[in-house]
């Protein structure tokens, strides 16, 4: 029997929300994607396992953090904001939290996450045209319904 979702796949009007206290105070929102993506999430490893000498098994909870990246247009001028926080980091030589708001409408989900910046693009790559580029957190997730 084949039945149609009530939910879609777009990412379009996803919405990413970005706030680092002390460096801008008020939630500013991340526009001007990259062609084929926007930002992921990467897996969590929220629990350890080991295998005993005689066979038993036994796990347990481990608190986790994950990978963010958030990939922009070469043209994205939330690039800008990129530079502006990257340059503070390296004037003051330390580091800021900062915290997220993600919406995804169309499959109804919501997260928050604070975490820190720990990769940044060492400029803007020039080929045939200018490329995208990518930013790269650590995070602890808390996920929500919409």
């Amino acid at each position: 029997m084949q039945t149609v979702s009530d939910r879609t796949l777009t990412a379009a009007n996803s919405i990413l929300l970005m706030r680092v206290k002390g460096f801008n105070d008020n939630f500013v929102q991340i526009e001007g994607y990259a062609a084929d993506n926007a930002f992921d999430f990467g897996q969590g490893k929220i629990g350890e396992t080991m295998m005993g000498v005689d066979g038993q098994q036994s796990g347990g909870f481990t608190p986790y953090e994950v990978d963010f990246n958030i990939q922009l247009a070469p043209t994205s001028k939330s690039r800008d904001y990129f530079d502006q926080f990257t340059n503070d980091i390296l004037q003051r030589q330390e580091t800021r939290m900062v915290e997220f708001s993600v919406e995804i409408s169309a499959v109804k989900k919501r997260y928050t996450a604070t975490g820190f910046l720990v990769e940044v693009p060492g400029g803007t790559t020039a080929k045939k045209t200018l490329e995208s580029a990518t930013y790269s957190f650590r995070i602890v997730v808390k996920p929500e319904e919409i």
